[in-house]
């Protein structure tokens, strides 16, 4: 999911059709910012890989205690 936000004030949501200062990008596991131009040049698998990076997948075994 993707979300256009302002530097002024700082993280508020851009105006809906608004270009914005920053781009969050989030998988609901991590989040990354970037800016509009690195958003606009990006394609959806690279959108997808970049948040999905910042939280490798556990490995091993895992049991509820």
């Amino acid at each position: 999911m993707a979300t256009r936000l302002l530097q002024n004030p700082l993280g508020q949501r851009a105006e809906p059709g608004a270009r914005g200062d920053i781009v969050r990008v989030t998988d609901g596991r991590a989040t990354i910012y970037l800016l509009p131009q690195e958003y606009d040049a990006a394609d959806d698998r690279s959108l997808r890989w970049l948040p999905a990076k910042q939280h490798p997948p556990e490995r091993g075994c895992r049991r509820d205690l």
